[in-house]
């Protein structure tokens, strides 16, 4: 008992934090404002979460293409999709790879696999976190927060592309004893991430992701919508968004589960929004993003579990040559 306790801690701190929000702002007052929800617009919200998810499925299958992978995109999608399964879990994103080398056979390393996930993630958490500088001017104090959150993202890619930072950070890796079963993963990343460096890859990476953030800004925007708070504009749903991402970020939590809905909930009604309402937007957005998500991934799931997604061989050659050539008898 005590063993699983302290194996899903953060877990059951999430569901906690959870449980205190609504608690604090009353279920009574939350069930009244999901009851009086605008029901078409909330229908609306599930194509832009596909959308959303599209976007970034598209991104990582460009990083695994220059790492000569060989994956389709309807195979990249049913991966990415599937790894939202392991969202709440620690290091849930690394679920892909596992599932990446079920559905293609690649001998790609799970160092070299997990660099394109690091690069995609990077560039989307980047982007995200910008959503803060329209409303840097009138809250000065949040300055301080973006140059944080841009000396800690140089701070990253300072140790993946600099030799002796990426040295210095695998024999910490080294010494200390819970990060030793990382270590051959991260001896990998470098020369895989150093591999994505291309305009070619950056490039059409950058716009997936650009494209997967609006969307979500989008789907906030909707949320708030839904609940009746039409005051608030995009450019503010936007700021609250990506600040409370930034935030819970930090935390230890995965997905940032309860700190996330919890300063958002504090954001909105700085913003002039009821508390209620302001909690609703943030859990139904919650429940888009990650938990319909997560529904639809154990679908993509059990497809990948059972075979129905894995790769066929196909009749052009690469690297050791054809299925065809292969089957073809000597002499």
């Amino acid at each position: 008992m005590i063993r699983a306790l302290r194996k899903y801690a953060l877990e059951i701190v999430a569901v906690l934090c959870l449980l205190a929000l609504v608690l604090a702002v009353n279920p009574t007052s939350l069930a009244g404002v999901f009851r009086h929800a605008n029901v078409g617009l909330i229908l609306l919200m599930i194509p832009v979460t596909m959308g959303t998810y599209l976007a970034r499925s598209l991104a990582w299958w460009f990083t695994l293409r220059e790492l000569k992978v060989d994956v389709d995109i309807r195979h990249s999608i049913a991966v990415e999709f599937a790894g939202q399964t392991m969202v709440f879990m620690p290091t849930g994103d690394l679920a892909r790879i596992a599932l990446i080398k079920e559905v293609t056979g690649t001998q790609r390393s799970s160092g070299e696999l997990t660099a394109t996930i690091a690069f995609q993630e990077l560039l989307f958490m980047t982007l995200m976190g910008l959503g803060v500088l329209p409303r840097v001017a009138s809250h000065p104090d949040i300055a301080l927060l973006v140059i944080v959150m841009v000396l800690v993202h140089l701070l990253i890619l300072t140790v993946l592309i600099w030799e002796p930072a990426y040295s210095g950070a695998v024999r910490i890796v080294e010494k200390v004893k819970p990060l030793r079963r990382f270590d051959s993963q991260l001896r990998s990343i470098r020369p895989a991430f150093i591999e994505l460096l291309h305009l070619r890859v950056v490039v059409p990476v950058l716009l997936c992701n650009a494209a997967a953030v609006f969307l979500s800004y989008l789907l906030f925007y909707m949320a708030l919508h839904a609940v009746g708070q039409t005051q608030v504009g995009f450019i503010a749903a936007t700021f609250v968004l990506a600040l409370s991402f930034v935030i819970s970020g930090i935390s230890l939590i995965p997905g940032g589960v309860g700190p996330f809905e919890g300063l958002l909930t504090v954001l909105m009604i700085a913003n002039g929004v009821p508390v209620a309402a302001g909690a609703a937007a943030g859990l139904l957005f919650r429940g888009f993003n990650d938990i319909l998500m997560a529904g639809v991934g154990a679908v993509f799931l059990v497809l990948i579990k059972r075979g129905h997604l894995h790769e066929r061989p196909r009749l052009r050659g690469r690297g050791s040559g054809s299925a065809a050539a292969r089957k073809k008898p000597a002499g």
